[in-house]
């Protein structure tokens, strides 16, 4: 392949399954780009998030105030829904 644009068309010439495949594999092809702790960087980074903590602090308000209007997700209320 000489250029992005090559490599473009004959990913587009794959079939739907060798496409599927390329797509779970380009982390593992690109590790530089996806980095395999990116989320435990995310996850464990304490920076302080002051907008984030605050809409927290609102929403855990409201549902102390009024539970019943927030819904309920688990297993038996996402199988009532097929």
């Amino acid at each position: 392949m000489k250029s992005l644009r090559e490599i473009e068309e004959a990913i587009a010439k794959l079939p739907s399954k060798a496409r599927r495949q390329l797509v779970q594999d380009i982390p593992a092809l690109c590790p530089d780009a996806f980095p395999a702790d990116g989320w435990d960087a995310i996850l464990n980074d304490a920076a302080p998030r002051p907008a984030l903590t605050s809409l927290l602090d609102k929403l855990d308000v409201e549902y102390a105030q009024k539970p019943e209007s927030y819904l309920t997700l688990n297993d038996k209320s996402l199988r009532q829904k097929k």
